[in-house]
């Protein structure tokens, strides 16, 4: 007993260190992207020839700037204020919120940020609207038939001129996908959407459909439309992007081990899975989470984004990392998994050493960015936004 408390002791300082550093990173990250806020109040894409307003960047932004530490939100209440009018302005008249100037593009997943922006905000009467209509958006783009019942895309089709009426019409999309769906399950619980509503055990029949693991994806039309390609769900207890038995649409492909074909899935989408089950009320024990919980035990690495190919010329293994930190952050503060104890035995304190991590990537120009540019990770601005919204969970846990 007294070892382990001298031993405790031991990590005090060195935790108080770190603490200290991410402060001190966190405040030249939000520095340098606070003095690339546009006029209007928003975060922009930056593009070779201009700067696109973003309603997803911006969201991003106010996300992570609305849960730092005290003293460092009352630093940059004034960009939080300004976005937040930003974000409020493009409000569609539907509810929803779209990225372009036409505000039709994303639709859902530009609704699902803005919504968990808008719910760090205190709830005057126009935020409150703002919250409900979005609520009310996404719930109506949730699919509720098909194969990707309790699903959500990004969001609508774009827009195409109908030749007979010369209008523009959208067409609504009717394929779902993990990343998409998780957004929106992680909108609705920042908005405080009851786990009594009847979108969470549609949203929890999606996700199964996604796993690895025949004890719950046994949605008959999804097991058929594998064997009739040859294929079966796997028992590895990993997720993947999106329940279609085609490998060409699936970010990690497929994989064959003896007679057997399976969709490869990935960290982020595993960490995505676990964080909305937990969301929609399941327990830590559920065959969901606890074989979720289990492939991250036996693939729990920093390094490389796991479950895509290591590959040191095309950085196929760096693909999404910044995405994948942040689901990793969000899902195992949601179940509350600290330490997390790895199959080989070794115990893992992740927010110290993901907060090592961030301070060993960030760039001389206080910044972080892929060197794998997909996902859209070769902008500085999304990835430093993701970094910040880490920061903020991590120095909750690094005192």
């Amino acid at each position: 007993m007294i070892n382990f408390v001298l031993a405790t002791l031991a990590l005090l300082p060195q935790e108080s260190d770190l603490a200290d550093r991410l402060k001190a990173a966190y405040v030249d990250a939000a520095d340098a992207l606070v003095k690339l806020q546009m006029s209007s109040g928003a975060w922009p894409v930056i593009m070779p020839d201009r700067q696109v307003p973003s309603v997803a960047y911006t969201a991003m932004t106010v996300r992570a700037l609305s849960g730092a530490p005290p003293a460092l939100r009352s630093k940059y209440q004034a960009n939080l204020d300004k976005g937040l009018e930003f974000l409020l302005g493009k409000a569609n008249p539907d509810g929803s919120f779209g990225e372009g100037d036409s505000g039709t593009y994303m639709k859902t997943y530009a609704t699902a940020v803005a919504l968990s922006a808008l719910s760090t905000a205190p709830r005057t009467e126009r935020i409150g609207d703002a919250i409900r209509g979005a609520q009310a958006y996404l719930k109506r783009n949730q699919l509720t038939e098909g194969p990707h019942k309790g699903g959500s895309g990004y969001g609508d089709e774009e827009p195409k001129r109908n030749p007979e009426t010369g209008l523009f019409e959208v067409k609504r999309s009717t394929t779902a996908n993990l990343s998409a769906s998780a957004a929106v399950a992680e909108a609705m619980k920042d908005s405080g959407v009851s786990l009594s509503d009847d979108y969470w055990p549609l949203v929890t029949e999606f996700v199964r459909k996604c796993q690895n693991n025949s004890e719950v994806n046994k949605d008959p039309a999804f097991l058929a439309a594998l064997k009739e390609k040859g294929m079966s769900v796997g028992d590895d207890g990993s997720l993947y992007y999106t329940p279609v038995a085609d490998g060409a649409v699936q970010k990690a492909g497929t994989r064959k081990v003896a007679d057997r074909e399976f969709i490869v899935g990935y960290g982020s989408m595993t960490y995505d899975g676990i964080k909305t089950y937990i969301y929609a009320g399941l327990r830590r024990d559920s065959p969901e989470v606890k074989s979720a919980l289990g492939w991250i035990k036996r693939n729990y690495t920093l390094d490389a984004h796991p479950g895509f190919v290591f590959n040191p010329g095309t950085k196929t293994h760096l693909r999404g990392l910044y995405y994948y930190y942040l689901m990793m952050a969000r899902a195992l503060d949601a179940c509350g998994e600290r330490p997390l104890v790895a199959a080989d035995g070794r115990s893992h304190d992740w927010p110290v050493e993901l907060g090592e991590q961030l301070l060993k990537t960030m760039r001389e120009s206080k910044a972080w960015q892929n060197e794998n540019p997909a996902w859209y990770e070769g902008d500085s601005v999304l990835v430093t936004g993701y970094v910040l919204n880490v920061l903020d969970i991590l120095l909750n846990y690094v005192r």
